[in-house]
């Protein structure tokens, strides 16, 4: 079987939902050609003989083909959406039942205030979740790379209403909100810095660490107030800084990123 880019890609997501890859390629021959024997599937998909028949039992028994007549028999696929609903809905029950099972757990949550997120896959997957459950604010200090991958949520961010500020030493291809860049070529600032990043929601809320894509990736998800005042602090700092070189009034855009944002600090001095 001669696999293209888009079927190989298709296989390789069907593997993170648990199905082998054998039973991926013999889904979508399927796909391209049905109804089919066992004999014609093999020769299509490029599954071993020996291993066929016991790859169609399986993709039966999960109810993602099926089988019609005896002599001989011959197998149908469930068509893409049917598939997609097949595996939502075995999604939404796994969850439902893991809740009810840690549920049962006796366990105390509050003792652990961060949590480490290893490799740089998860960590997208985490800053996506902290900026689609934002309900206030998002402080953000970023890079491009990871900008541009959390663009649909902060689209729908906005349009929720949410507050966005964002720092960035280097050129943005895109602006949120109230957005803060050096415009400095990525590329170059590699060479002298490693990628971090620190998002900050709804000032409950703090991810931060490194963003490596190409090594094993380190960063921490953590609900702990001082760190994520400190976080949040961090970027106040760089805006005003920012605003120093830049030559802009950074107050508009700091003042309600402060916890007391009507607190002027040059009445405090003698």
């Amino acid at each position: 079987m001669n696999i293209n880019t888009a079927e190989k890609e298709i296989i390789d997501l069907l593997t993170e939902f648990g199905l082998a890859a054998n039973l991926g390629k013999t889904y979508i021959a399927l796909l391209n050609n049905n109804p089919a024997t066992g004999y014609e599937i093999c020769t299509q998909s490029g599954v071993p003989r020996s291993a066929i028949y016991s790859v169609l039992n399986k993709l039966e028994s999960l109810g993602i083909i099926n089988s019609i007549g005896n002599s001989p028999k011959r197998y149908i696929p469930i068509p893409p959406s049917g598939l997609l609903e097949h595996f939502s809905q075995l999604h939404t029950d796994r969850i439902s039942l893991l809740t009810d099972a840690l549920g049962n757990l006796d366990t105390k949550a509050d003792v652990f205030d961060f949590w480490h997120i290893h490799g740089y896959r998860n960590l997208i997957l985490k800053l996506r979740e902290a900026v689609s459950q934002a309900n206030k604010k998002i402080f953000l200090s970023i890079w491009a790379k990871e900008l541009s991958q959390l663009e649909n949520e902060l689209m729908e961010a906005e349009n929720r209403g949410v507050a966005v500020s964002i720092f960035s030493f280097t050129k943005l291809n895109r602006q949120f909100g109230n957005t803060i860049s050096y415009n400095l070529d990525e590329e170059k600032l590699k060479k002298v810095w490693n990628q971090k990043i620190i998002l900050v929601e709804d000032q409950k809320i703090t991810i931060m660490g490194g963003a490596n894509s190409k090594n094993g990736n380190r960063a921490i998800w953590t609900d702990n107030k001082a760190i994520t005042e400190i976080a949040t602090n961090h970027i106040i700092l760089d805006i005003t800084l920012a605003a120093q070189r830049l030559k802009f009034d950074p107050n508009p855009i700091v003042k309600p990123m402060m916890k007391q944002p009507d607190l002027n600090l040059d009445d405090m001095l003698p």
